[in-house]
């Protein structure tokens, strides 16, 4: 049974990212400023290793995800693809968006994903969650009871 750690995403943490060449996002997080991520980065641990790592941000309404999705996710020339993630995030309120999940390479496949997310369902059981799905990982979040949102790529759970 894997454990979840919360630790701060400090320059110690960036160095570990940079070094890891088997997960998604590691390199691109490696270099984001202190600002750009949540305080803490939560770990995955099994095994006696690091094996995997999650970003999760809490945010009290949809104005602040909306302003991440435009910065980080949409095109000017695109946006009008997400209308239903504007229409769906723009009232809500206390919520989840998991930013990154990873499991590196060599622990893929053993439920660590999974694990990390039914903790995170438990740790805020009555919290809505969105997640920015890429095309290869929509199975396993379709897996763990997320759907998708409307027309966007966008899922949802909760």
């Amino acid at each position: 049974m894997p454990t979840i750690v919360a630790k701060p995403f400090d320059q110690d943490m960036q160095a570990l990212l940079g070094e890891i060449a088997t997960a998604y996002h590691a390199p691109e997080l490696s270099k984001r400023e202190k600002t750009e991520i949540p305080e803490q980065i939560y770990i995955i641990e099994a095994e006696d290793a690091m094996v995997g790592y999650g970003v999760v941000w809490e945010y009290e309404n949809g104005k602040q995800l909306i302003k991440k999705a435009e910065k980080d996710y949409f095109s000017d020339d695109e946006k009008y693809l997400e209308k239903d993630f504007y229409i769906d995030i723009k009232n809500k309120k206390d919520f989840i968006f998991i930013e990154a999940l990873d499991v590196l390479k060599e622990f893929e496949s053993k439920g660590y994903a999974a694990s990390f997310i039914n903790w995170l369902k438990a740790k805020y059981p009555n919290k809505r969650m969105y997640v920015y799905s890429l095309e290869k990982s929509r199975n396993f979040w379709f897996k763990q009871d997320f759907e998708v949102l409307g027309s966007t790529v966008w899922m949802t759970y909760n």
